[in-house]
């Protein structure tokens, strides 16, 4: 990924970031918040990554996505560099266009790696870009792509690690399997200002229902903020867990679909609390992994950029 001649496309993957060691957390937690955190939501936080081994393993997962899709984009014939930002974690946003600047990059497609779009994440990167753009002295084109929740590439690649998924299921519990679809939770005033974050994860959500009839489909959201001091949307996956177990299901499967990396919200959340969560209730616990570096989820990258780029 090194500097190339002046006026070369690059692609900005932006996320949301996260830390990689224990000493990083109270940083990082700050910049979520846009203050100093109280000492007991840091020691929860810390808890819970040291539970992961002391850290997020989501950078280094964005930087081999990256890495990935420069390969991809090279065997499509448009080679080009492919750097990483994060919004809350190093490297920032405003790091990644300095560098770009300062290698006279002309055309940046900058692209979300958050496939709905919510005021937290594909409009705070594009905002953030922007800015950064302006003060790190970058005079290129930069370009936005479409939203891509119903990219088909992208729900292709969501249907079949949820179909590798189901196969694990034994097949007396698979007819009428509750699957929930989950995402992380957002303000509720977010949609209350027309953020279109929970209609474009229920188009998603119907789409990979409709293909697959013989399941029961669900949707629910997870990991709000342990800060939060307001309504956050719902209904809880531990909510819907516990309305499935009163139902008499006996399993259930969770595809965090509103993640296209695993990290804390999936390997934490997902794994350990709503596992244990589901077991207290009597349920077979299931969980769908995340896209991370499936080659159908670079090869939806790759398809985003070049038809942002216009092939």
């Amino acid at each position: 990924m090194s500097g190339r001649a002046e006026g070369q496309p690059a692609v900005l993957l932006c996320a949301f970031g996260g830390p990689e060691s224990l000493g990083e957390v109270d940083a990082f937690v700050a910049s979520v918040l846009g203050r100093t955190p109280p000492e007991a939501l840091l020691a929860e936080v810390r808890h819970r990554y040291a539970r992961l081994g002391g850290g997020s393993p989501l950078p280094a997962t964005t930087r081999a996505q990256a890495q990935a899709l420069e390969r991809r984009l090279a065997d499509e014939g448009r080679p080009c560099p492919v750097r990483v930002g994060m919004l809350h974690s190093a490297p920032t946003l405003a790091d990644a266009l300095s560098e770009l600047a300062a290698e006279g990059i002309g055309d940046l497609v900058v692209l979300s790696l958050a496939p709905y779009r919510s005021q937290a994440s594909t409009t705070a990167y594009e905002r953030a870009v922007t800015l950064a753009a302006q003060g790190a002295g970058f005079e290129g084109r930069l370009r936005f792509p479409a939203d891509w929740f119903a990219h088909p590439t992208f729900v292709a690649c969501l249907g079949e690690l949820l179909d590798e998924t189901l196969a694990a299921v034994p097949e007396a519990l698979r007819p009428g399997l509750p699957v929930v679809f989950s995402a992380h939770s957002i303000p509720e005033r977010f949609v209350q200002a027309g953020d279109p974050y929970p209609g474009q994860l229920a188009a998603t959500a119907a789409k990979l229902a409709a293909d697959r009839p013989h399941i029961a489909p669900y949707q629910a959201y997870q990991s709000v903020s342990g800060a939060a001091r307001e309504p956050w949307l719902g209904p809880a996956v531990e909510r819907v867990l516990a309305d499935l177990a009163a139902g008499g299901a006996r399993a259930v499967l969770v595809d965090p679909i509103g993640f296209v990396s695993d990290h804390l919200e999936t390997l934490y959340d997902n794994d350990i609390v709503h596992r244990e969560e589901a077991r207290r209730l009597g349920l077979d616990f299931y969980r769908c992994p995340c896209p991370n570096l499936h080659p159908l989820f670079i090869r939806a990258l790759a398809e985003i950029v070049l038809e942002t780029m216009g092939r």
